[in-house]
């Protein structure tokens, strides 16, 4: 009778240990909102800039790195509508335009999985993304509108930057936030900018802060 204790006790905990181990393989999706801007500066001058809402959706995948810890590699494909509100001051008159460019972009990213009593997992997370505009406009006031990218564009198609945040997960359901610094100046030439872009050095770079909900498969 012991004996058939200890093979059923045995038999439990190894079924507890196999349930607790990582998984492998982790597909998700995920959509959310996009709350962006641009910074800009000419020189040592920051130009005046505001906030717009855009929005993302992605597909991930987090492949396991070790079976001694919870440690991800996470990548997968993003597409994400970004850009910011531009106010600039030339030849006495004041100037307003937003930018809506829309972004491909692949993460390169490192999380650990905390799992708390099998009920929440909190996924702090950090690394780097690089992007390409697939399509994007300048609208101003009053004024009509410019194509972002390509030959007339006022801006590269490629861009780089960190991203980092923290996601939430509670039965496979998927929360998070994340904060994107763009590391890579996006100002190519444009008659927005004609006159400072002859006489001073321009740099435009993307910051983005993302709110998701998404699932795990």
């Amino acid at each position: 009778m012991k004996n058939h204790t200890l093979l059923l006790l045995v038999l439990l905990l190894a079924g507890s240990a196999r349930a607790q181990q990582p998984e492998k393989n982790i597909l998700g999706v995920r959509a959310g909102l996009n709350v962006s801007k641009l910074t800009v500066s000419v020189e040592d001058m920051r130009i005046s800039t505001g906030w717009r809402t855009g929005f993302h959706f992605a597909v991930s995948d987090q492949v396991l790195l070790t079976r001694r810890l919870p440690l991800y590699l996470e990548t997968g494909v993003d597409f994400s509508s970004r850009g910011g509100k531009i106010a600039l001051a030339q030849y006495g008159e004041v100037y307003q335009a937003t930018l809506r460019p829309f972004y491909l972009q692949v993460p390169l990213l490192f999380n650990y999985h905390f799992n708390i009593r099998n009920l929440l997992t909190i996924q702090p997370f950090a690394g780097i993304y690089g992007g390409v505009g697939l399509r994007g406009r300048m609208e101003f006031d009053n004024l009509g509108k410019e194509e972002l990218f390509g030959d007339r564009g006022m801006l590269y198609r490629l861009d780089f930057g960190v991203r980092a945040g923290v996601g939430f997960v509670v039965k496979r359901i998927y929360l998070g936030i994340s904060y994107d610094i763009g590391c890579m100046n996006q100002f190519k030439n444009g008659s927005f900018f004609s006159y400072e872009s002859r006489t001073r050095a321009i740099e435009i770079h993307n910051d983005c802060l993302s709110v998701m909900i998404g699932y795990n498969f």
